[in-house]
């Protein structure tokens, strides 16, 4: 009986540091060919280009320059917001990602967009863009050997 209870602790702890880890990962959207890397509980990720500075994550790939998340507002279970800012310093955006099917939605809340590049021109990205994990495909569980 103590194994058993042991055992539905550490499952418990196993799953809530899975769920409390929603807004840390690399995040790509295909269709913009964009990608944002995360670490919104501590800013530990390095910009490429950018030397010696940590920050919480950027957002980059075919958009206007890289856009840093320099300042984390607030991290719920299912929805976290951020500020960002273009690497040149022109533009900043507050912006929202929620967890909706097992994507991360991102809207962008101000006026100022992030932009993206089409037919050579730089063109607004939607309020709301889907990312999804770019994680290694997951393998399929072993059967079980029984024994006879």
């Amino acid at each position: 009986m103590k194994r058993i209870s042991i055992l539905i602790l550490l499952l418990a702890g196993v799953f809530s540091l899975a769920t409390a880890q929603t807004f840390k990962g690399h995040f790509v959207n295909d269709e913009f060919k964009i990608q944002m890397v995360l670490n919104l509980y501590a800013d530990s990720i390095e910009v490429p280009g950018i030397d010696d500075e940590m920050c919480y994550g950027y957002i980059n790939g075919n958009t206007n320059g890289t856009w840093v998340i320099l300042k984390v507002i607030s991290v719920e279970k299912e929805k976290a917001v951020f500020r960002a800012s273009c690497d040149n310093g022109s533009d900043s955006q507050n912006v929202e990602l929620t967890l909706e099917d097992g994507k991360l939605v991102m809207r962008q809340l101000k006026d100022a967009y992030i932009k993206t590049v089409a037919d050579r021109k730089y063109v607004k990205l939607p309020k709301s863009v889907e990312f999804h994990d770019l994680a290694l495909p997951k393998l399929p569980v072993p059967k079980a050997v029984l024994s006879k």
